[in-house]
């Protein structure tokens, strides 16, 4: 199974969801993961790399590549059935090497938050998704919620997402991406995370590789 985790908008936490569900995958249900770090800024192979200079024993592979290699890559990763595959690509849609990516992946897994702009980059990075592979499972993910403040527009937002895919229940504790690591998943964190992450798994996950 190929996850992606994607939008149009930047700094919503793709790459800080992407390295929880992975260590979530790998820790909590013994899945094998390899994640491809597709996002130019190289966050999360970096993260693998500075684990591995402290000696820290790895949950999964991390390889660092392009959205030109998707392909090659869909082809090693999809013969094999019980490896989930993580990709995390950086926030943008102006680019042709998507294209095959949005038609290969089984699942996206899309984190926004509540200000306009972000809400605006979702719809229209779903809107082209779905126009690409209609079929493909859309997850959104709330994140960064602050339960003290009142949202006018959730109503609205929720009625144009579910156009789309499901919404999650939302994260209202931001989690910074310095403070995670590839190898464990803190127990403040889990707690935050793993009632999205279990409904996704036995949702979506379990039901395709089973």
């Amino acid at each position: 199974m190929i996850v992606l985790f994607a939008n149009q908008k930047g700094g919503v936490g793709k790459s800080t969801l992407a390295v929880l569900f992975s260590n979530y995958l790998s820790l909590t249900h013994n899945r094998e993961v390899i994640v491809f770090d597709m996002d130019n800024q190289r966050s999360i192979y970096n993260k693998a790399q500075a684990a591995q200079v402290l000696e820290n024993k790895p949950l999964y592979e991390v390889e660092a590549a392009e959205l030109g290699q998707f392909k090659i890559i869909y082809d090693l990763v999809k013969a094999k059935k019980d490896l989930i595959t993580v990709i995390d690509i950086a926030g943008t849609i102006e680019n042709n090497d998507l294209i095959p990516i949005f038609q290969g992946v089984d699942l996206v897994i899309c984190p926004f938050a509540y200000d306009e702009f972000s809400v605006s980059s979702t719809i229209e990075f779903s809107y082209i998704v779905k126009s690409i592979k209609e079929s493909v499972t859309v997850i959104f993910v709330r994140n960064r919620v602050k339960s003290n403040v009142k949202y006018e527009t959730l109503k609205s937002v929720h009625h144009a997402l579910f156009n789309f895919g499901e919404i999650t229940n939302p994260l209202s504790e931001r989690i910074d991406f310095q403070r995670i690591t590839t190898y464990e998943i803190p127990s403040n964190i889990i707690q935050v995370v793993e009632p999205i992450f279990e409904l996704i798994y036995n949702k979506l996950i379990l039901n395709f590789i089973s």
